[in-house]
């Protein structure tokens, strides 16, 4: 006599959003069983049920309780796109720019401590003033730029994501070197 499988078991990686789950289909005679394993929406390492799962405030996607991941803000969480996106957003080159602002470095020397480019700086720029984050003070030569309430809360808030990008280490190294 022949034999034939009856039980058959798959795990495969959850939806983004679902925490996890298990089902049972019966398919012609054979029960199937199909069992999601969780895993961190933004960085796609697998979550694992002794460390703490970070669900965002405002989408519901899950992530790991990692800097680089999860954002804190006014007491809750949120996910990376969704900060950027709706909260809170700041460029990797605004941050440049807001940290040299609060070490009293004139924002013209970002492009050399960081290493960009004119275009790009003057993006990072306009997006911070845009944004509310620093305002123009002063006209042509004798302008300056002044960080606003806003523009503290936002560094703080991605200053432990960023400060594990390796350009932002270049730069906090530069930056410490030239003050």
């Amino acid at each position: 006599m022949e034999g034939s499988d009856i039980l058959e078991e798959i795990t495969l990686p959850e939806r983004a959003g679902i925490l996890g789950s298990k089902s049972y289909r019966n398919i012609n005679g054979k029960i199937l069983k199909t069992t999601r394993l969780i895993f961190c929406d933004s960085c796609g390492y697998k979550l694992l049920e002794d460390k703490p799962i970070v669900i965002c405030s405002s989408c519901g996607r899950k992530t790991c309780s990692s800097e680089t991941c999860t954002f804190e803000f006014q007491r809750k969480h949120y996910c990376e796109q969704c900060m950027q996106e709706r909260i809170l957003p700041l460029s990797l080159y605004g941050f440049m720019i807001l940290r040299c602002i609060l070490a009293g470095v004139d924002v013209q020397k970002v492009r050399k401590l960081a290493n960009i480019t004119g275009n790009v700086y003057r993006e990072a720029l306009n997006e911070l003033l845009e944004a509310g984050y620093i305002e123009k003070k002063g006209v042509s030569l004798l302008k300056a730029y002044e960080i606003l309430d806003s523009g503290i809360v936002a560094c703080k808030a991605y200053t432990p994501a960023y400060s594990h990008d390796p350009r932002v280490a270049h730069f906090e190294s530069e930056l410490t070197n030239h003050l």
